[in-house]
């Protein structure tokens, strides 16, 4: 399939990501310090949505660098059903559980897949979702350090 057909998928995945980070910043908001872990990953999610959207952008704009990849963009719907259904649940995670499902989220394939994929196309795009890529990582030390400091425990994948 055609790259920019696996953008807007991506930017919407994004995007859900931030609004479930700021629900959970809201969620926790008796824990400050948690309430501002979210709301930080919130506002870099939606960052990120802006940057994928970008890319979408400057790909429709110059035909050469478009190109197709293998993708399945199913998975990344399964996980983007997976985030919309956890924003909505009842009851809401625990602090635990909602760090946890985070660093799973975080380090999924649906996110790295897609961006090592799209990587190869040109040394514009690599730029751009490495960059993605780097502060995906630093979510998931911070996440894995907040987890630390509380004692959750959160895997070793990723």
């Amino acid at each position: 399939m055609k790259v920019d057909a696996v953008f807007r998928p991506l930017a919407e995945l994004e995007k859900s990501m931030g609004e479930l980070y700021s629900h959970w910043s809201d969620h926790f908001e008796g824990d400050r310090e948690a309430a501002f872990l979210w709301a930080k990953m919130a506002g870099e999610e939606r960052g990120h949505a802006t940057l994928v959207d970008y890319q979408r952008r400057v790909v429709q704009k110059n035909p050469l660098l478009s190109g197709n990849v293998d993708v399945d963009l199913e998975l990344m719907v399964r996980v983007q059903a997976e985030v919309t259904a956890l924003r909505g649940s009842s009851p809401q995670p625990t602090l635990a559980e909602a760090v946890a499902f985070a660093v799973r989220l975080e380090t999924s394939a649906a996110e790295s897949h897609y961006r090592n994929e799209l990587r190869g196309l040109n040394p514009e795009m690599q730029r751009l979702l490495s960059c993605l890529g780097s502060e995906d990582r630093g979510h998931v030390e911070r996440l894995r350090q907040f987890a630390a400091s509380r004692g959750i425990e959160v895997g070793t994948q990723g």
